[in-house]
Parts: structure tokens; C-alpha cells; sequence
């Protein structure tokens, strides 16, 4: 982890633009979750929205593990104030 990305994700207490983030991305998830499952959705289309699910979650989880690994090598709790 770089020096930046220490201080970008390590930061204590709630920030308004981490939490905002972490929404949107969690509502843009759910919308994908939502098209992916739906009995609209057929062949391709379903398969394109699996994998749009897929990395939504993949891009979520990096954040949240280098909010993680940034809290803990700034000696802050690692699971608070993650969202």
C-alpha cells in the first residue's frame, strides 16, 4: 500500500465521501443483483449482468480491504466506521 492510499483509506472516525461512495456502489450492486435475477432477463443479457454483479462486488470488496489495511497501519481499529 502506498503512502496515498494510506491516507485516502486510513482516515478515522466518518468521512461523507466514503460513506456516499460505499451507497452508491452498494445501490448500483443491487440494481445489477436485481437484472441479473429477474425472469425478464434471458441468455446473454443474464450472463452480462452476472458479470457486471461480479465486479461491482470485486471493486467493493478492494475498497473495503484497503479502508481495512490502511485503518490497521495508521493503528485504528480496522473494522469501525467501514461504511
Amino acid at each position: 500500500m502506498t503512502d496515498d492510499q494510506k491516507t485516502a483509506f486510513g482516515f478515522a472516525g466518518k468521512n461523507i465521501t466514503w460513506t456516499e461512495t460505499i451507497k452508491l456502489i452498494e445501490a448500483i450492486q443491487q440494481q445489477q443483483w436485481m437484472t441479473a435475477v429477474s425472469r425478464e432477463t434471458k441468455g446473454e443479457d443474464r450472463i452480462h449482468a452476472c458479470g457486471s454483479v461480479d465486479g461491482i462486488n470485486l471493486i467493493l470488496s478492494t475498497l473495503v480491504q484497503f479502508r481495512q489495511d490502511a485503518r490497521k497501519l495508521n493503528g485504528l481499529t480496522p473494522n469501525e466506521d467501514l461504511a
